[in-house]
């Protein structure tokens, strides 16, 4: 796959995503949140076109620090201690045996040596795992979205997750080791476990969060079987992904305004608001990959490539395929189902909401 498709397709959707937090944020310029938010835009687009490894490493390492400001100083309980500890040891550590392979390797990302020894396939794709992130390395992902602010949840599901998803695109074509199936299994496996961690899950948020480590293992799976295919795959996954989650977040903060709450149980009867009650159902059925958008065809065609690397897979990606579908229409059954209520949930802005869904819609025909 050509690495300018992927440059331009990343930068493309991180350029529309930011726009939307500010509109969503009602973020006024010169204070220190959307300053935060100005950073990051250019750390992260700085990343994607660089070619450079050393830079390459310090704008992955740069794009932390935004993050953790947004989330330590915005963060609305007084956990978000533990989730920037949890996020700052996480992804430094995972990826400072990348830093090593870099150093004595060359200076240029297109001129990365080939090597296939074990020790060389995790020190360059593990940092990258845990930042897509990988089950069994994920837990920084659902407590950082939690402490998190809204703009920061969607800055993280639609921006951050991308830059291990980039920096693997990049690297495994370089690689062939037997280590690469290792992460396939344990991706298949967390897509099923996540699933039904999202069905005991109680707190909104914090379901949104699992649900994006089982469509981000779409992407590893997709990267990891060194198929054209597969990277193909991976890219409408982390685009698809990128359009859609965020404003799962969206939505549920317009919930939380209501009833000051995100458990479930007591948002039920709060979807008063018919634009709300359109917005969830519509964004729900793309997350859950309902024809015609693009987490279907990103998800028929990890099941293609997956089947031919593992034909015992089939059975199992049916099971994480049911579990996705059903966690999604607990969600909206649960807030949706009449009760009474004090609140009412109203949508002041319907444009990024209508904007997320017709680009999940038109990149079907693009992609």
């Amino acid at each position: 796959m050509k690495k300018s498709l992927m440059e331009v397709s990343l930068i493309v959707m991180s350029f529309w995503l930011f726009q939307h937090v500010v509109v969503m944020e009602k973020m006024k310029s010169g204070g220190m949140y959307s300053t935060m938010c100005i950073a990051l835009l250019v750390v992260v687009v700085s990343f994607f076109l660089t070619n450079k490894t050393l830079s390459f490493y310090i704008l992955f390492e740069l794009s932390l620090i935004p993050t953790l400001m947004m989330i330590f100083f915005f963060g609305y309980q007084p956990e978000k201690m533990q989730a920037s500890m949890y996020l700052l040891v996480y992804t430094v550590l995972a990826s400072l045996p990348l830093l090593l392979i870099f150093c004595s390797n060359s200076k240029y990302l297109l001129f990365m040596s080939h090597m296939s020894h074990s020790w060389y396939v995790m020190a360059l794709t593990l940092g990258f795992m845990v930042k897509t992130p990988l089950y069994l390395v994920h837990v920084w992902l659902p407590k950082a979205h939690v402490e998190a602010p809204v703009g920061g949840s969607m800055v993280l599901a639609g921006v951050l997750l991308k830059l291990g998803s980039y920096g693997l695109m990049l690297m495994c074509p370089t690689v062939k080791n037997e280590l690469l199936m290792v992460y396939v299994y344990l991706s298949l496996l967390g897509a099923i476990f996540c699933s039904y961690m999202c069905l005991l899950s109680y707190d909104m948020k914090s379901l949104i969060a699992y649900s994006s480590v089982v469509h981000m293992g779409v992407v590893t799976m997709g990267v990891v079987s060194g198929f054209e295919m597969g990277y193909k795959s991976a890219l409408m996954m982390v685009i698809a992904h990128g359009v859609c989650s965020p404003f799962l977040f969206g939505w549920g903060y317009s919930l939380y305004l209501s009833s000051h709450s995100r458990v479930i149980t007591v948002n039920k009867g709060q979807m008063s608001d018919p634009k709300m009650v359109f917005i969830g159902f519509m964004l729900l059925a793309i997350n859950m990959g309902v024809p015609p958008f693009l987490n279907l065809w990103s998800e028929i065609i990890m099941f293609i490539v997956t089947s031919e690397m593992w034909k015992m897979s089939l059975g199992w990606l049916m099971v994480a395929a049911f579990m996705n579908m059903l966690y999604n229409m607990f969600l909206y059954v649960s807030v949706g189902q009449s009760k009474e209520s004090n609140g009412k949930s109203m949508v002041s802005n319907m444009w990024p909401f209508l904007s997320s869904m017709s680009s999940s819609l038109v990149l079907v025909l693009v992609l």
